[in-house]
């Protein structure tokens, strides 16, 4: 009888792990589970069980040596996840970190699609000590700069570390039919010692990568249905002393703020800001500036921004595009007011929208202190099968009598699973002033892409004319027609230390309109994909490019490596041999690029990294240096608790001879309900002969600023 019961059971289990494997009904709590990192609440003996993990990186397909077990819950107003992953304890990767600071770590994420519409998911991290990470992702690109508020906990036992979640429904946005909600889902662990990611349900190595197109049903019912109300008011103080003249000029300022958001439905909402705060607690990385044919962009970070800003990338487009984004919402730089409305109209329908009273920029030569201008923008996507989708992209910006509009459609097709086709029409029409004719001009670019587990290849085809402008997003260049490509095989060796090799060829022609002449790349890489995180590369390129009429030489050769030596230890290096052009002089050079990082984990509480770029380009006729350029960045941080952080942040510019430290004390109880207190200075060696400042020995502060932000989020 006994064995009887076993057998049972065993059916039981396994008819259950089946029909896991094709959707998950989440059971519903009477009792809410306590988010503490152990799995000893009811609920988690009652909620179904989902295993089956298996690898997707470095191969598909493959088991691991350490099991892991997701549960899923839900009670009328929350979700509930927990997640038990089995381990040797004594080698988890783990450290009490900032927010968003944990990919070095072992991990555990729950990949959230929460309309189940192939268009969008939610990343949401948790490593062994229950410190967060949450990210969206869209059309093929990745951003860690949004915040959602919700909950977790780990514990490592000696079995491993198990995890638990909780996610307020406000804090997402879902179709709701009549309380029923079905989201799609795949569970992921991150193994760092071992190189290794896993995923249940398995990810299938003939659609590669794309985690839209092999999400797992899951389903809630009984979820209230409730109207989100939050408000956000902040104060912010800062007193900044600039050296001018010789003399120091102190200038104080406040600034209170709000921001509401409101929910419509549970799929749309409405966000609105006066006077907002927009200031950057987390500096930005000084990027290599020198030398550059077009502006260098930095990530959006300001939390007004951020919902719904997936929507805004576009298909058939890439770091390596002449029109990297039609929104970048950075060009938005102190709105006076800004109101935003992002989500879902029915099944298929997702719009966002943003208007915006921007501030004059500073930095104009015709600057006004009164004047503003107005910037609005308007998405609009139609979602099919997986994630096809056509849209619809408006963007407007007028000052002064100027303005600048884009208007432009982009979809993308997914056919036999691991092949899109993608594409993107854009115009835009200028006028420099009232008493200037507008010019009109076109962009446009089509993609064909294949990815799978052992092979990822593309073919683009871009036009951008050479009047196309677009002030709301980012372009780096106008006035070519470009033809390019690349394949990627992968080799998976049966054994040895190399767990992946990864082979790329790129090559691209590109016709300069201007001139009428042709430039050219030609570029090939070999990558090894070793345990502990660690990869070693080789590549060249042999390459041409046209600046102002006349083809230079622009090749390279490089090598890099990086490795997670042990739990405390991460590095990386790359030495570049690299053919240029000095953009000032339009003259062919050599020189080289260097960058070094190092991250130091010296316990679970206290991290340091240090980063080192340099860059060198000398005349190729007489040897004669142009310019060479470190730029050395520190940065300690203590982590007291999963709250409350103490960071110290230094850089230096040796071509400018600027060094500028900063300190900052940050408490965050959620996103949105925050204190910070902050100092900053730049100090230079120059100094004031009574007419001008002048080279010097010594070093003089010539900007130092003090500010305090605090800000209390209140949800209704």
């Amino acid at each position: 009888m006994r064995y009887r019961s076993r057998v049972l059971v065993t059916v039981c289990t396994l008819l259950l792990t089946l029909t896991v494997k094709a959707q998950v009904k989440s059971v519903k709590a009477d009792v809410p589970p306590e988010i503490d990192g152990v799995l000893d609440d009811d609920i988690w003996k009652q909620s179904p069980q989902v295993s089956g993990f298996k690898t997707f990186v470095p191969d598909f397909g493959k088991d691991i040596p350490y099991n892991t077990i997701a549960y899923v819950a839900h009670d009328s107003e929350n979700l509930y996840f927990a997640i038990k992953c089995f381990d040797e304890p004594n080698l988890i990767k783990t450290s009490i970190a900032a927010r968003d600071r944990i990919r070095a770590d072992d991990w555990i994420c729950i990949n959230l699609d929460t309309f189940n519409g192939g268009q969008s998911l939610l990343g949401l991290y948790v490593n062994p000590n229950g410190i967060q990470m949450d990210t969206q992702f869209a059309a093929g690109s990745e951003d860690i700069g949004v915040d959602l508020i919700w909950y977790s906990a780990a514990k490592i036992d000696n079995e491993g570390y198990s995890v638990e979640i909780k996610i307020p429904f406000k804090s997402i946005r879902y179709s709701d039919d009549d309380g029923n909600v079905e989201m799609g889902v795949i569970f992921e662990r991150r193994i760092s010692r071992l190189s290794t990611q896993v995923s249940s349900p398995a990810l299938d190595p003939e659609k590669g990568f794309a985690f839209l197109t092999q999400m797992m049903p899951l389903n809630y019912s009984g979820v209230r249905k409730y109207t989100l109300l939050e408000l956000l008011p902040a104060i912010t103080y800062s007193n900044n002393t600039i050296q001018e003249n010789g003399q120091d000029v102190s200038e104080d300022n406040f600034e209170p703020s709000l921001t509401a958001k409101i929910g419509l439905t549970s799929e749309l909402v409405l966000d609105a800001t006066i006077n907002p705060d927009f200031s950057q607690v987390e500096s930005d990385a000084q990027q290599v500036e020198v030398n550059q044919r077009f502006a260098v962009n930095y990530p959006e970070r300001r939390p007004f921004f951020l919902e719904g800003s997936q929507n805004f990338n576009f298909a058939a487009s890439s770091m390596f595009s002449p029109v990297r984004q039609v929104v970048n919402t950075r060009t938005i730089v102190s709105p006076r007011a800004a109101t935003k409305l992002t989500g879902k109209i029915g099944d298929k329908n997702i719009i966002s929208t943003i208007y915006a009273l921007d501030r004059a920029d500073r930095s104009l030569s015709d600057f006004a202190e009164d004047e503003t201008a107005d910037v609005g923008i308007i998405r609009y996507m139609r979602s099919f099968t997986q994630d096809s989708y056509l849209g619809f992209i408006g963007t407007h910006r007028s000052r002064n009598g100027g303005s600048n509009s884009v208007v432009g459609f982009d979809g993308q097709y997914r056919f036999n699973e691991a092949n899109v086709i993608s594409g993107n029409f854009l115009n835009s029409t200028t006028q420099a002033d009232r008493n200037s004719n507008s010019t009109s001009d076109n962009s446009m670019a089509i993609r064909i892409a294949r990815n799978t587990r052992s092979f990822s290849g593309n073919i683009n085809i871009e036009d951008i004319a050479q009047d196309f402008q677009s002030q709301v997003g980012f372009v780096t260049r106008t006035g070519i027609t470009r033809l390019s490509g690349s394949v990627s095989p992968k080799l998976f060796p049966k054994e040895g230390l190399v767990q992946r090799w990864d082979f790329t060829v790129y090559g691209s022609i590109t016709k300069d309109k201007p001139s009428g002449l042709n430039e050219s790349v030609l570029y090939g890489s070999i990558a090894a994909n070793l345990p502990k995180n660690t990869r070693l590369s080789v590549s060249a390129d042999r390459s041409s490019e046209i600046f102002q009429g006349v083809e230079f030489r622009d090749g390279s050769i490089s090598l890099s490596a990086s490795s997670q030596l042990n739990k405390r230890l991460r590095v990386s290096t790359n030495y570049d041999w690299d053919n240029g052009i000095f953009y000032q002089a339009a003259e062919q050079g050599y020189g080289k690029r260097i960058r070094n990082f190092l991250d130091y984990q010296a316990s679970d509480k206290l991290n340091f990294q240090v980063s080192h770029n340099f860059v060198s380009l000398y005349s190729e006729a007489t040897d004669v240096k142009y310019y060479d350029l470190h730029i050395l960045r520190g940065r300690l941080v203590y982590q007291a608790n999963q709250y409350l952080f103490f960071r110290a942040i230094g850089q230096y510019n040796s071509l400018s001879k600027v060094w500028s430290p900063n300190f900052l004390a940050s408490f965050t109880y959620i996103p949105g309900t925050v204190v910070h207190l902050g100092y900053g200075t730049v100090l230079e060696r120059t100094r004031w002969d009574g007419q001008q400042y002048v080279p010097a020995d010594n070093y003089l502060q010539t900007f130092s600023g003090f500010f305090f932000k605090a800000s209390y989020l209140w949800r209704l």
